[in-house]
């Protein structure tokens, strides 16, 4: 189900072909040994380790999450008991995805670029995994339901993380409701991927200046 995840984002945004994610994933132990006790409880870690010969990447997902992962029908279904372990693993897989990019162009990244991106990305994988106009205008609404109405966050308000994460939150859900007013509802999909493929190549602040201007 990663290697599907990491097929789908790759050929909505055009990428270059990359390193196949399920060789990257890592245990808790490594987690635990190079951020600390406790980090893998968040179900999603990807580390990154700079040194002499280059960055490092492994990518942690908790065990309950790949067991949904295997269990789980390749079509997203917005109501299933499944829906949460997806994101977490499509968040994973586009923190890799998003990392490696930057790294093949050499540029920079921060932690609020692969957040905000990946949010979007959930939403975009699970839209686009419907087929029928109709069908996708329902999907849409139900994935922005579920996605960004009730977020629940692991840090405090005040931390710099908790304030990163709730930025990155807001800004993707009012990104996606704009595509679902201007794309969706109107039934311009390939638009839609046109206009996402130039949003993945903005950097962080151009994303937000772009979402504040839609």
């Amino acid at each position: 189900m990663l290697s599907r995840i990491q097929g789908m984002l790759s050929a909505l945004y055009d990428l270059a072909p990359a390193p196949d994610v399920e060789r990257f994933i890592c245990g808790r132990e490594l987690v635990a040994a190079t951020v600390g006790e406790g980090a893998a409880d968040r179900g999603e870690v990807l580390l990154v380790m700079e040194d002499e010969d280059g960055v490092h990447v492994a990518l942690y997902l908790d065990p309950e999450v790949l067991d949904a992962l295997r269990e789980a029908h390749p079509e997203w279904a917005v109501e299933g008991g499944d829906f949460s372990a997806r994101c977490l693993a499509t968040e994973g897989v586009s923190h890799f995805l998003y990392l490696t990019f930057r790294a093949d162009h050499d540029e920079q990244v921060s932690q609020l670029e692969l957040e905000l991106q990946a949010e979007v990305d959930k939403y975009a994988a699970g839209l686009l995994a419907g087929n029928g106009v109709g069908a996708i205008r329902e999907r849409s609404r139900a994935l922005r339901e579920r996605l960004f109405e009730e977020p629940r966050f692991l840090d405090r308000a005040d931390s710099v993380e908790g304030e990163r994460y709730r930025l990155a939150h807001r800004a993707a859900a009012t990104y996606a409701a704009s595509l679902e007013a201007r794309y969706v509802e109107t039934g311009r999909l390939a638009e839609l991927e046109v206009e996402l493929r130039r949003f993945y190549r903005l950097g962080a602040q151009a994303k937000l200046r772009f979402i504040r201007s839609t």
